[in-house]
């Protein structure tokens, strides 16, 4: 009987610095591989950052330039609402001065009613009574009117002032260095401190020296 050889093959297991020189190589394959994509990314990175940084100041400026127009378009609105009530308030003060103006001939007439009256112990009872009921209206017309801020002007024994009054007549009078009303013969009003209308009055000038009198005085110094 023919002795057959067999032959066996014994497999011994892989040295581990083998295995770790290969998983080493096979690594370094790897990184060798994905090393260049990771510093792309980090080259894309701060252009990213930079794009980003750009946009944002971008949109600040934007903003900032939207804020700046708001605030002066709020402004000018503000202004326009302060000169339209400023406006009205100024129509509203003399729209009524024509009106007034018509009503000052009634407040006349009675001013002159009250002074051609006849002393009380001249007068019945009924007249006092009318009288007194004249005196009543007259006094509530003028206190409307000053309500209303049309109030008269003082002028009796005042300095003459001619944006205020109005001479109608005048007379030589001693012992005064200015102008003066020593009578009135229509009352002035003003309204909202404006000249309504103006005092007509009778006004006294200072007395004019004598030539005769001037060349003496001349003389004497």
């Amino acid at each position: 009987m023919t002795e057959q050889k067999r032959t066996v093959e014994i497999s011994y297991p892989p040295d581990e610095e083998g295995v770790n020189e290969a998983k080493s190589e096979e690594t370094k394959k790897t990184v060798s591989k994905t090393a260049p994509k990771k510093k792309s990314a980090q080259k894309k990175l701060p252009k990213k950052m930079k794009d980003q940084k750009e946009l944002i100041e971008k949109l600040e400026k934007e903003r900032d330039e939207y804020k700046d127009n708001y605030l002066r378009n709020l402004a000018e609105v503000d202004n326009f609402r302060k000169r339209v009530k400023k406006e009205k308030e100024e129509f509203q003060k003399f729209v009524l001065s024509e009106f007034f103006l018509d009503l000052l001939p009634i407040v006349d007439n009675l001013d002159r009613a009250l002074k051609a009256k006849e002393g009380p112990e001249e007068n019945s009872a009924d007249e006092q009574s009318i009288i007194s009921g004249v005196e009543m209206i007259y006094k509530q017309l003028l206190d409307l009117l000053k309500k209303s801020k049309v109030e008269e002007i003082e002028a009796l024994d005042h300095i003459f002032d001619p944006n205020l009054h109005q001479a109608l007549s005048k007379e030589e009078k001693e012992g005064i260095t200015d102008p003066l009303v020593v009578e009135v013969y229509q009352k002035g009003f003003l309204y909202n401190d404006k000249l309504l209308r103006p005092t007509l009055a009778k006004v006294a000038i200072p007395l004019e020296e004598d030539e005769s009198d001037e060349r003496l005085a001349d003389d004497e110094e």
